[in-house]
């Protein structure tokens, strides 16, 4: 299995497996898009894998369902048009582990964005935690562990991840048959994401990206009522987006100043930068840390934070 970074998570969970020491319920708790997801679903190939010489590959019956997420033991509980998971999805968990496995040795429940469950649906799901059957897995995603309920956080064994090197996202996309430069670029401005990596090479991501940056350069160097305009007319969706891509801009100007690094793709937008000093970049930078931990730990607003960050620059 060709796992992207998250190297000694792997070898504990299969040691685990190949010793019939899994615990009913995983919390895989870290950054966003640095391939949690991905994870588990090869973790799950794994223990569900029935090919002989496939062992979680790819290549058996059971493995390419889970890639496709039509196992009949796999269940997928995410939230619905980006907004919460309800209590009826808790509900049809319950249901779904009612049944003894159709195909494979477990039944295996994945929830996507675990943070997202209402109230109503976290309590109905701290009863399955707490009444495990059979051979069941349960695995909770999140970006956002403190919000879920003590109850919970402390019933799952948690899987810690971490940002991915630059080097092993770039060595990736490069046994992928991406050419090196692309690669090196990707892999730089990934921020050790694998699958915001992956997103940047889906339909045109990168192309996407830069004129995502170019707009956001031409509204820093505009007068404050365009800042605040700006902001206004931006879809809350892409708040976060927009603090992302400020906050990555700024760290490779910083680079840029110092003569750290060059990417051909920055370079042609960071000469209307030029006159900013490394004490204000540096400045704007901890802002973003600032503003990133608060939103992270509060209901901190996102658009006030894009306002507050665009004011400083």
């Amino acid at each position: 299995m060709n796992v992207v970074g998250h190297k000694k998570q792997w070898n504990f969970l299969k040691d685990r497996f190949e010793q019939g020491q899994l615990s009913h319920a995983y919390l895989f708790a870290g950054p966003s898009e640095v391939g949690k997801k991905k994870f588990a679903l090869d973790f799950i190939k794994l223990i569900n894998c029935i090919g002989e010489k496939c062992k979680g590959k790819g290549t058996c019956k059971n493995c390419k369902m889970v890639e496709g997420l039509s196992h009949p033991d796999l269940l997928m509980v995410e939230a619905k048009d980006n907004s919460e998971i309800q209590i009826s999805q808790i509900r049809q968990v319950q249901q779904f582990l009612s049944l003894k496995p159709y195909y494979s040795s477990f039944k295996v429940v994945l929830i996507d964005e675990a943070e997202k469950m209402n109230q109503e649906a976290q309590s109905c799901f701290l009863k399955t935690l707490e009444e495990p059957k059979g051979n069941t897995i349960l695995i909770l995603i999140s970006s956002k562990p403190e919000t879920l309920l003590t109850t919970i956080f402390s019933r799952c064994q948690v899987i810690k991840f971490f940002n991915i090197s630059r080097k092993e996202i770039q060595d990736y996309f490069i046994e992928k048959g991406l050419p090196t430069k692309q690669a090196e670029t990707i892999a730089s401005i990934s921020e050790g994401k694998l699958g915001r990596a992956i997103k940047l090479l889906d339909k045109d991501g990168l192309e996407k990206e830069k004129e995502a940056l170019n707009e956001i350069i031409k509204v820093c160097g505009s007068d404050i009522a365009s800042k605040f305009q700006y902001v206004k007319n931006l879809p809350e969706e892409s708040f976060s987006k927009s603090l992302s891509i400020i906050k990555r801009y700024l760290r490779h100007l910083l680079f840029l100043k110092l003569q750290i690094n060059d990417l051909s793709y920055l370079s042609e937008v960071s000469d209307k930068f030029k006159t900013m000093s490394i004490i204000k970049i540096n400045r704007a930078l901890k802002l973003t840390e600032k503003i990133d931990f608060q939103i992270l730990t509060t209901n901190a607003s996102q658009k006030l934070a894009l306002e507050i960050l665009l004011l400083e620059i």
